[in-house]
């Protein structure tokens, strides 16, 4: 009889062997275990309540004495009313009495200070231990209670019990669970066999079916007239072989479509087989090249458009088969920004080739240069003069104009005003500068809990003006690898905010705690809130919930912006949790390093 060992029925039988065999395994385990701890557990409390017992009858002053016939005749009594063994030793480890040797071999005993058990109850604790007896081959729990005298230990009480019995039993136990297994998987065996039998009558008639259907012979139909779920599946394949011709020619159109779709792109599509040659491009890559596809199409990658940077893209994806996408500043063949998505083709699991899709990005990153040039541009003009009127002003201030009555109110709220503008200024060359790629982080070790609690300081006059108190629950122990000065703007403006922005008499809490590779730092306060619909664009530079109220405070609208800056430099993020009314939560997280 030939047997099909990889068929599907043996396979459906074998894993109800495989199923049982392993949650029976699984549920044998942890019972043993558990049973096994607890009854350990059992004997170890008898053991010690015991203890405490014999502890009560021992004489202290026999044993600061050394009296040991004493001590041998006490310990011997005992031991035959407990059942176990009863060792006496004085605080310098000598043996005084065992109730298993008699006063001779007591004598003769070595010093026991060495022993776990007796180093832990010197220490005035239960001392417990496990060890093998080579004298009776089998395991002994040993349980030692300091001996005190006036509250001082004047030595060490010793029980020991043979784990013989737990042993036993728990083999007894095992035998059970074995012989039940055995009975499992026979009985398991043979009703799979006869299930998997009659299931396996269908399956056969569908892969003759499907045989014919592969081969383009759609008139051939399955018969199964049961109601169950191969009975639908059996429906489902004839449904199938009814509409796969009709299906063939709707595919057929729509490969029309897409290779309409692909020519009107903007961007440029290049599809390379796993020997780096091309199959396809779209117009637009001719286009991109400034060349036609008659120059592209059969020809390896490197010979047609001859860039270095875009064919090791092209490279990695068919070596490591994952996404890839990189901007690339190309010089030749042409002059332009692209950005490069490349993505691996797979056929059947295997690495077929590479799909290249190149977005022009030259006229967004001209307009982006645009942009910071002219922030940068603007702050460096406003700088200039913003500092010549804060000297002006604090020389009026001292007395050079005449209205005593109004001339230093005046000159406040102007000096007030340029300090402002001073700190806009600021705030944009800082955003301007980390918005930059070349920015490098000075790096260094330093303890997050103190950094944390300089920043604090500096807030101590503005937060006793508001009547907030501020706590700062980082672990002292916290120690992080980043730019320290990047870190103090980052504190600084979200205590400046949760103390600006709190109740009278509230609270700012700042506290952080490890998850996983990151550390995460969260700054909580009790104030005002902030809406749920202006949470999403809360970082955003110059985004305001309250305009009116900000300026007041003196706000620029860029420090959140700086401060999610700074934060993902380090490879981190930044969000925040809040209820309007009730407070809210500022968190970031940075890499443990």
């Amino acid at each position: 009889m030939n047997i099909k060992i990889h068929s599907f029925k043996y396979k459906l039988a074998f894993s109800y062997l495989f199923i049982i065999l392993v949650s029976f395994g699984l549920i044998a385990f942890f019972l043993d275990r558990k049973l096994e701890n607890n009854s350990l557990q059992d004997i170890k409390t008898s053991l010690i309540n015991q203890a405490y017992l014999v502890e009560a009858q021992i004489p202290k002053e026999a044993l600061l004495q050394g009296n040991t016939p004493l001590m041998d005749s006490l310990v011997k009594s005992l031991s035959q009313k407990i059942k176990c063994r009863i060792t006496v030793i004085n605080k310098a480890g000598k043996v005084l009495a065992d109730s298993e040797e008699t006063i001779n071999e007591v004598l003769k005993m070595e010093n026991h200070s060495d022993r776990p058990e007796i180093k832990k109850a010197l220490s005035d604790y239960t001392g417990e231990e496990i060890r093998y007896s080579k004298t009776l081959r089998i395991d002994m729990l040993y349980i030692a209670l300091p001996i005190k005298s006036d509250r001082e230990i004047i030595g060490v009480l010793r029980l020991a019990l043979p784990l013989s019995d737990l042993k036993e039993m728990l083999f007894v136990i095992r035998r059970v669970v074995l012989y039940s297994l055995f009975f499992a998987l026979g009985l398991a065996f043979i009703l799979g066999a006869i299930l998997t039998r009659e299931i396996a009558k269908p399956i056969n008639r569908m892969i003759y079916a499907s045989n014919k259907f592969s081969k383009g012979d759609f008139s051939h139909k399955i018969h199964i007239t049961s109601k169950d779920e191969l009975g639908e599946l059996a429906s489902v394949l004839n449904k199938m072989a009814e509409n796969l011709e009709d299906k063939i020619g709707e595919i057929e159109v729509k490969n029309q479509h897409l290779m309409a779709i692909l020519e009107s792109m903007v961007e440029g599509i290049v599809v390379v087989d796993k020997a780096s040659r091309i199959i396809s491009v779209n117009p637009t890559v001719e286009k991109i090249f400034n060349t036609s596809k008659n120059n592209l199409e059969g020809r390896v990658f490197l010979e047609a458009i001859r860039n270095n940077d875009l064919f090791g893209i092209i490279n990695g994806v068919l070596k490591k088969g994952e996404f890839a996408s990189r901007e690339l500043n190309l010089m030749w063949p042409v002059q332009k920004i692209f950005q490069i998505n490349a993505s691996p083709v797979f056929e059947k699991g295997i690495i077929s080739g590479c799909l290249l899709v190149i977005h022009d990005m030259t006229e967004i990153r001209k307009l982006e240069t645009m942009r910071r040039d002219f922030v940068a541009n603007v702050s460096h003009e406003l700088k200039t003069p913003l500092t010549s009127i804060k000297g002006f002003i604090e020389t009026l201030i001292e007395g050079a104009i005449d209205d005593k009555e109004n001339n230093r109110h005046f000159l406040n709220i102007i000096q007030e005003h340029a300090q402002r503008l001073n700190q806009l200024v600021e705030d944009l060359l800082s955003l301007s500068h980390l918005e930059s790629k070349d920015i490098a982080l000075e790096k260094s070790i330093f303890n997050l809990h103190q950094l944390a609690d300089n920043i604090i300081s500096s807030f101590k006059v503005l937060s006793e003006k508001k009547n907030v108190e501020i706590k700062n629950e980082i672990p002292q122990e916290f120690l992080i690898r980043a730019d320290k000065d990047r870190m103090e703007q980052v504190f600084t403006n979200l205590i400046d905010n949760a103390i600006k922005f709190n109740k009278e008499k509230g609270g700012v809490k700042v506290y952080g705690r490890e998850e996983g590779k990151d550390m995460k730092i969260a700054i909580e306060d009790s104030g005002i809130g902030i809406p749920e619909k202006d949470i999403p664009r809360i970082f955003e530079r110059f985004y305001r919930v309250d305009k009116a109220r900000s300026r007041e405070l003196g706000g620029t609208g860029l420090g959140l912006s700086i401060v999610k800056h700074i934060v993902e430099l380090h490879g981190g993020n930044v969000g925040v949790e809040s209820v309007e009314g009730l407070g809210s939560k500022f968190w970031f997280t940075l890499p443990m390093q």
